[in-house]
């Protein structure tokens, strides 16, 4: 998929590849990819934070400061 060979790379090392790849084609069909890049501030976190909606469960369930952190990578 998107490309990568897979003969003879570990798998992580294929995952990393095809990571780039789909980040790669996101840009270029427009997607944003950092919170930033819509005008947020570190400093609406936690008003983000209080205002998301978590649903339990799923895989796992995050809570307020995971939600944060979250944010904090997305920038």
């Amino acid at each position: 998929m998107w490309g990568v060979d897979l003969y003879g790379l570990p798998d992580e090392e294929v995952a990393l590849e095809g990571l780039k790849c789909l980040e790669k084609w996101m840009k270029e069909i427009g997607v944003v990819m950092h919170l930033e890049e819509l005008g947020v501030t570190e400093d609406m976190f936690e008003g983000i934070a209080d205002g998301t909606f978590i649903l339990e469960g799923g895989y796992k369930t995050l809570d307020r400061e995971e939600v944060i952190e979250i944010l904090k990578e997305s920038m």
